[in-house]
């Protein structure tokens, strides 16, 4: 019967993308889905203690226990990317919860950022166990994409042995060259029961053209195959953002060398990695 749900919905993925996309614009996609912000304290048993703000979506209409996915952003902050992920996510049957790690730390983003990504995972655990304190969620059902930033904190929390709920993560353009070289960054390997899918841009100057292809090669046999890594053609760093083309200067760029790093809007590329997140989760999701 599970199976039969999950064709049925991977079927429906294409149409649901398209239509999302374009009532994104309009905002006409509120209207099937419910939302309302939240917070919650981060880090409590530290002495670095915030309290982060999420805004959490789920579909209008629908009573049982849902499975979620949480969204993280990147350097930017919270932006586009959020709510158009959220609304395909939704329209899939899935709740979201859309975290700001920024504004809990008096951050503007961009470089007004922490020094490391580590430092924001708690912000991760504390909306993992928030979901699960809520009756309407599958606490066995979670999963969590993110965005530059949000997408080095999907590959660190790949391989974390405590997060056994998040059974599937997608990191968009999460800097692939800097895993095992800068320090307190290790890919080395994928908790049990855990699925990853990275989506590079072809163009994206963080990387060269192929360091998350051999990062994904230095895994071992059978961690390789928990990974799902796409490529997206002529696709930039951040390629969703539906803005004017611009540089964003990072010291991160260029393998590690800095400079300005061009990002422009591609809605081929948008449309297609919304299509294969949505399809990822349907299938992770739903064992």
């Amino acid at each position: 019967m599970k199976k039969t749900f999950r064709n049925a919905a991977l079927l429906a993925v294409s149409v649901l993308v398209t239509s999302t996309v374009n009532a994104a614009q309009s905002h006409t996609a509120n209207a099937l889905s419910k939302h309302n912000y939240v917070a919650f304290q981060s880090g409590k048993t530290t002495d670095h203690s915030v309290t982060v703000a999420a805004r959490f979506t789920k579909p209008a209409g629908i009573e049982t226990p849902l499975p979620a996915v949480i969204i993280v952003h990147g350097s930017g902050g919270v932006d586009e990317r959020g709510e158009l992920y959220s609304q395909v996510l939704n329209r899939q049957g899935f709740a979201t919860l859309e975290i700001d790690m920024w504004a809990a730390r008096g951050l503007d983003g961009g470089l007004s950022r922490p020094k490391h990504v580590k430092e924001t995972l708690p912000d991760v655990y504390a909306a993992i166990d928030y979901l699960k304190s809520r009756q309407d969620i599958n606490a066995s059902e979670l999963g969590l994409i993110g965005f530059s930033w949000g997408g080095v904190v999907a590959m660190l929390m790949a391989g974390e042995q405590e997060t056994g709920t998040l059974k599937a993560l997608v990191a968009n353009y999460p800097v692939c060259w800097a895993y095992n070289k800068v320090p307190g960054y290790p890919f080395t390997g994928i908790a049990a029961d855990r699925h990853l899918m990275i989506l590079s841009g072809e163009d994206d100057k963080y990387d060269g053209p192929d360091d998350c292809k051999t990062l994904v090669s230095q895994l071992p046999p059978s961690n390789q195959s928990l990974v799902k890594l796409v490529t997206l053609p002529g696709a930039t760093h951040a390629f969703e953002l539906p803005r004017a083309e611009s540089l964003f200067f990072d010291p991160y760029a260029f393998q590690g060398k800095g400079g300005n790093v061009p990002i422009r809007y591609n809605p081929e590329a948008t449309k297609h990695a919304l299509k294969l997140a949505s399809q990822f989760f349907v299938t992770r999701l739903s064992d």
